[in-house]
């Protein structure tokens, strides 16, 4: 067969193989071999179609034919690389394609290849250049420019390799992948409108892929969109069902959105799949925890802390736990721990500084909080936590800027109005009207309504939105304003502040604070017949509150059962009465049990207009931090408050008064959960009142 035949068969071959048909190319191959056994092209391409062919020993002795008669064959260099790439063994490939660009320098696929083995190697910025070198050689190798925005963002320049993405997709909007990284590239930036953006264009057409499917479902969730997250997350799953990361982020944002019965089923399929997930256990530890199954999520903590012994969010896990159980020094050992572990750790800081706050050690509370403030700056509650803590040692101008983190913290605001109109900012109001608005429990509407007169005749129209129960009480006492339940239409507005803002607007100190001996008034009619009823009753008349909201999240640390209070208030010369509008299951045997010495009043407390008047017809009201509290304290009645270890900021620290209410006198615990010496002390001081000494109702001056 003449060299002619020979050159025309090659490029035949060579035709075949370009259009994908590699056993006709190896025909002809094998038809020049039988004619030349030496021919080089002819074995390069029989090596390369026999490695594609997944014939990997036969391609390895046709290309050790190849480099036996020719040692420079620049091309067999870039196969032999491809072969090592595809069994894994980078180093070798890039050695080969190193081999085969000095060889043949001014090849552009080989500078491609070369980045690419680079890249498997993680050594983006050999990759850069390498990718560079190609686009100089051939300016139009898309392929090369996508290459360079991976070796980019590899080396976590985003920016630049988002604008190389672009690039690519000016030349080619539809080369694969380009919008998934694009889309990648912007969430890096935090972009994330944008990065959404990217990969809906990605899916309009790739619609059933998953990885853009599972991008836009980050980046849903980053822009606080979890119900959309979690459709994205769902669609990952069932196109890659293999994929155990979909799964752990959608079981992950489904805990997040409080949808915690399927999170832990998702959490136990995927530990069932990798019981070496530690955090997954622990994941499903916190969610157990929160569905009540306290020693099961102590089980999940403490297995994933077997398989990594310093794994610091489960010793977090394992603290909040403990505080949830009232375990204060375990609590704190768990978050100490886990900032041993990992000093940088902000959200285990955070933790430690409530912990501690909930020991009473508010300094050191204090550093840990602005400890994890420092290390993460945009964490809303650890803000909100903070604001706590320097409110609770009298620091209010920091405190009160802090405490607006509140607004932004899901867990606390979510069920609060929210409005559109801009925020007042104290500014004069020139006939414009504001909208104030109650936050939180009534009590904290009674406590910052004190605010509302001041601003009555600064220019402006007054309105106040508060929870239904208190409007028939505050209606009558705020001339000026007009007085809104919450629910009830609004009229239009033009600016919105929450009252708890308030004390920040007028740069509120514990010196400042608006604390008129009784800002508030019980209607007189009610009044009246609550004194006309009770007019026969010549004992100290004492009424009692010693439980709150249970669904607040500090309730087990403020509330009481009622045979723990009641009893050791039973004094001669005292009449009580029962102010718990919401009774417990256990407290009506014990109302029994104490016969005459206490009158339940709930049944005739309608709503707080009514409880004022009843209030504002005994001598002395006791009670646990909660609006009834807050309510004797703003009528100027003597109140007793009894309170927790871990208190709220506004009881400030080490006082047996209160800044905020001059008829109120605080009885502390020393310790947590530690009510035996408290309420004996009450009991005590009661009998002497009782006895005479009434100087004791009120807070020593």
């Amino acid at each position: 067969m003449g060299k002619v035949a020979i050159d025309r068969m090659l490029l035949d071959a060579v035709a075949h193989y370009g259009a994908g048909r590699s056993m006709e190319a190896g025909t002809l191959c094998g038809d020049i071999l039988s004619a030349d056994p030496d021919h080089v092209p002819a074995l390069h391409l029989s090596a390369v179609i026999a490695f594609v062919t997944d014939r990997a020993a036969e391609g390895a002795v046709l290309l050790s034919r190849v480099f036996s008669l020719d040692p420079q064959h620049g091309p067999a260099f870039g196969t032999l690389g491809d072969a090592l790439a595809v069994k894994g063994e980078h180093e070798g490939a890039v050695a080969a394609f190193q081999r085969g660009v000095t060889l043949r320098p001014k090849d552009p696929g080989l500078h491609i290849k070369l980045g690419v083995a680079l890249c498997d190697l993680s050594r983006f910025d050999e990759a850069e250049a390498a990718f560079r070198r190609a686009i100089t050689l051939d300016g139009s190798l898309t392929r090369a420019r996508f290459n360079l925005a991976v070796a980019l963002a590899g080396q976590q320049r985003p920016v630049e390799a988002e604008q190389a993405y672009r690039e690519v997709i000016a030349r080619d909007p539809a080369y694969r992948g380009v919008w998934l990284n694009l889309g990648n590239a912007l969430a890096d930036q935090k972009k994330h409108d944008a990065a959404a953006t990217a990969y809906r264009r990605g899916l309009g057409t790739d619609p059933d892929n998953p990885g853009l499917h599972c991008g836009l479902g980050a980046a849903l969730y980053r822009l606080g969109r979890l119900e959309d997250a979690i459709l994205h997350y769902r669609r990952t799953t069932a196109l890659d069902p293999g994929n155990l990361a979909p799964h752990r982020l959608l079981a992950m944002v489904l805990h997040e959105l409080g949808e915690r019965d399927e999170a832990v089923r998702i959490y136990r399929q995927v530990s069932a799949r990798d019981p070496s997930d530690h955090v997954i256990l622990n994941n499903l530890g916190a969610c157990l925890f929160e569905l009540g199954q306290v020693d099961e999520a102590i089980a999940c903590a403490e297995l994933a802390l077997a398989l990594k012994p310093d794994y610091a969010a489960a010793h977090t896990n394992l603290g909040i736990i403990f505080e949830a159980q009232n375990l204060v020094e375990a609590a704190v050992a768990a978050h100490r721990r886990a900032i041993e572990i990992d000093p940088l750790y902000a959200k285990g800081h955070a933790n430690l500084a409530v912990a501690l706050r909930n020991a009473g050690e508010i300094d050191a509370a204090l550093v840990a909080s602005r400890r994890a403030i420092a290390l993460d700056p945009d964490q809303p509650l650890a803000h909100y936590n903070h604001a706590h803590f320097l409110l609770m040692n009298g620091e209010f101008e920091e405190g009160f800027e802090e405490y607006q983190w509140r607004r932004k913290t899901k867990m606390l605001s979510e069920g609060d109005p929210v409005f559109d109109e801009p925020e007042w900012q104290g500014e004069p109001l020139a006939g414009r009207t504001l909208l104030l608005f109650a936050e939180y429990g009534l009590g904290d509407a009674i406590n910052f309504v004190r605010y509302v007169p001041m601003l009555v005749g600064r220019g402006g129209r007054i309105l106040l939105q508060v929870q239904p129960a208190l409007v028939a009480l505050l209606r009558p006492m705020l001339p000026g304003v007009v007085v809104f339940a919450r629910g009830e239409t609004l009229p239009p507005f033009d600016l919105q502040l929450p009252l708890l803002s308030l004390p920040r607007i007028f740069r509120t100190t514990v010196e400042t604070i608006p604390a008129a001996t009784s800002y508030l008034q019980a209607d007189a009619a009610k009044l009246a017949r609550w004194r006309e009823a009770l007019s026969g009753v010549s004992a100290l008349k004492v009424g009692v509150v010693w439980a709150g909201n249970p669904r607040h999240k500090g309730d087990r640390q403020r509330s009481l059962p009622a045979d723990t209070v009641l009893p050791r208030l039973v004094t001669p010369g005292v009449q009580l009465y029962s102010l718990q509008r919401e009774p417990r299951p256990d407290d009506a045997p014990v109302l029994r049990n104490l016969g005459a010495d206490i009158v339940d009043l709930a049944p005739t407390l309608g709503d707080f207009a009514d409880t004022a008047a009843a209030v504002c017809a005994l001598d002395l009201v006791i009670a646990v931090d909660t609006s009834v509290a807050h309510l004797a304290g703003a009528l100027g009645r003597p109140v007793w408050m009894l309170c927790p270890y871990a208190l709220d900021w506004r009881w400030l620290r080490d006082r047996a008064d209160t800044p905020w209410y001059p008829t109120m006198r605080l009885f502390r615990q020393d310790k947590p959960q530690a009510w035996d010496r408290v309420l004996a002390r009450m009991s005590d001081e009661l009998a002497r009142v009782a006895a005479g000494e009434r100087e004791l109702l009120l807070p020593a001056r």
